[in-house]
């Protein structure tokens, strides 16, 4: 039985060891789900606006404090429940956030997950005041949240910072506030590791389908795409990009412009 530098077999060490010695820090999840409109022209990102302190009316992510016999994507499907009355959503772990600062309530380590879907209703519900979809835009210089309806409009300048990690310098943007309207906690910055994420995954993986209903038409496949990097694609680039990842099923989408009929595509 193998014992430590203090002569303490496991059981031994166990029954002396005291967590109350160390600081404990709280952890969290929040969850961006992202999704388009039916018209596929406005890239959409879920928000909820909170009912109490801290951040009192703020939007935010929906989330909330893992339990202590949770998994944090356990923790993290519960709260997607509780707070829009979304189940069933494919998520990913997109970055831990623990700057100490970063919560004005204590410690707290925040681990985000990304996941998308079409954009569908929902309802707010537990400590949420209300849940909404907003639009989402990113350019090389300035990120913007909006709802129109909310008469809600955040807008934040992206500024360039150097980081060094190790020998290698790595340049990144740090979300700026310059609107009256902000995300909550350190959102914006989660939002926009979450779309330098989202626009490098679509490069070369199957992610973007996420976003589509299950039959659709490349042209539909072209917007999203678009949408997601912000940028305007050819068809061609598009057929070669998605190539592996679709097949026809033989049926045509009625156009209502009096064109030409699109083929309709499912993923494979």
């Amino acid at each position: 039985m193998k014992r430590n530098k203090n002569g303490q077999t496991l059981e031994e060490f166990l029954a002396a060891y005291q967590p109350g010695d160390y600081e404990n820090p709280s952890v969290t999840v929040d969850m961006l789900i992202f999704g388009v409109n039916e018209t596929k022209d406005k890239l959409k990102i879920l928000l909820i606006q909170r009912q109490d302190h801290p951040y009192i009316d703020c939007w935010a992510f929906p989330g909330g404090f893992i339990n202590i016999e949770e998994s944090a994507y356990t923790a993290a499907c519960r709260e997607l429940k509780e707070e829009t009355g979304l189940t069933d959503v494919y998520m990913e772990q997109l970055y831990t956030f623990s700057q100490p600062d970063r919560d004005p309530r204590t410690r707290v380590i925040d681990i985000a997950y990304m996941a998308l879907l079409p954009e569908t209703t929902v309802t707010a519900g537990d400590d949420a005041k209300d849940a909404a979809w907003f639009d989402v835009t990113m350019t090389e210089d300035v990120l913007t949240i909006e709802n129109t309806e909310k008469n809600v409009s955040m807008r934040y300048r992206l500024e360039a910072k150097d980081f060094k990690n190790g020998v290698i310098t790595i340049s990144n943007k740090v979300p700026v506030l310059e609107s009256e309207d902000a995300l909550a906690f350190d959102h914006s910055e989660i939002l926009y590791e979450g779309i330098c994420r989202l626009r490098n995954k679509v490069r070369y993986t199957d992610i973007a389908f996420n976003l589509l209903p299950p039959t659709f038409t490349m042209p539909e496949v072209k917007a999203v795409y678009e949408l997601i990097l912000g940028d305007h694609l050819f068809l061609k680039q598009i057929n070669r990009m998605t190539a592996d990842y679709v097949k026809q099923i033989g049926e045509q989408a009625p156009n209502r412009n009096g064109g030409r009929p699109a083929k309709l595509y499912t993923h494979i």
